[in-house]
């Protein structure tokens, strides 16, 4: 009887540690991993989408200084690239007459004259000629390029004919990475035919001493909504094709739930969500939602 009673309480045992091993399974069986993301909130705004162009300064407006009589160059008061104001003097030339006049032992102060600047802006040309040099009424003694006259030609691809316009305003980016504003001051009534672009000149705002053939970048205004719904780019997600968005997001403080958008304008960081359910108060993965399937358990490890 006593054996009996021994073998029973071995077998309640084994029973009851069984039991004990299948709930500890059961529980670990019941724990569901979650992927750690990081979350942002959409948010009310302007965005812009910008066409940006290179471009490069002309000024089609260059002065001829010509010599007005003939006679000698004795002084030459310029170098090729200086800013020159109107009036001030760039030569002295002497007549034949008064050198000769000057080589006897006399001289005339109507035989000598000084060639001024009849505009403001820069000797655009290398000087051919020094002082001692001849010549002659009419001889080109140098270009002074109307720095007033500056203007920045784009070629811009004939698909953007309605958008760009005269009148039209842009922005002008220097190669020191310094902005300036610009107005569109005509369209050329042309397309090049191999590139299939149009030129246009921009006048910039203000007055310049930049140089002839600097490249920039212009950039126009294509498309603004000034109260948009933005969220950061990096909280879209599409499918392979690019033809369906939806981002992720967190419901309950733990799951991540597919949500259909529509896009509209997109800027470098920006997007703007034009047609959802979102609000600027729900939370949405902005990292490490990628390849989740809808209800995916989350935990949040930054908030914005």
């Amino acid at each position: 009887m006593r054996t009996y009673s021994v073998l029973l309480f071995a077998v309640a045992l084994l029973f009851f540690i069984s039991c004990k091993n299948k709930q500890a399974g059961n529980t670990e069986e019941q724990v569901v991993p979650k992927a750690a993301v990081s979350v942002t909130q959409a948010r009310n705004g302007n965005i812009e989408d910008l066409v940006s162009l290179n471009g490069r300064t002309v000024i089609f407006k260059k002065n001829q200084v010509i010599a007005p009589i003939s006679g000698y160059l004795t002084a030459v008061h310029i170098q090729f690239g200086d800013w020159v104001e109107a009036g001030k003097v760039l030569f002295e030339i002497q007549t034949r007459e008064d050198r000769a006049l000057e080589q006897t032992g006399g001289s005339s102060q109507f035989g000598k004259i000084k060639v001024t600047a009849t505009t403001t802006g820069i000797v655009n040309e290398p000087l051919l000629l020094g002082a001692g040099a001849f010549v002659t009424e009419g001889n080109p003694l140098c270009s002074i390029a109307d720095t007033k006259d500056l203007q920045v030609l784009v070629n811009v691809p004939f698909e953007y004919h309605n958008l760009i316009k005269p009148g039209g305003k842009c922005t002008l980016q220097l190669p020191d990475q310094s902005t300036g504003a610009g107005t569109v001051l005509s369209v050329r009534p042309f397309v090049e035919q191999s590139s299939q672009t149009q030129e246009v000149l921009v006048k910039p705002s203000g007055n310049h001493n930049w140089p002839e053939n600097m490249n920039l970048i212009v950039t126009f205004l294509k498309e603004e909504n000034k109260t948009a719904l933005l969220l950061p780019k990096k909280a879209l997600l599409t499918n392979e094709t690019q033809d369906e968005f939806w981002v992720m997001k967190i419901v309950d403080d733990s799951i991540a739930i597919k949500i259909p958008v529509t896009t509209g304008i997109k800027s470098d960081s920006l997007v703007e969500i034009i047609s959802s359910v979102l609000t600027t108060d729900d939370l949405i993965i902005l990292e490490g939602g990628y390849g989740f399937e809808d209800s995916s358990f989350v935990n949040i490890i930054r908030k914005p």
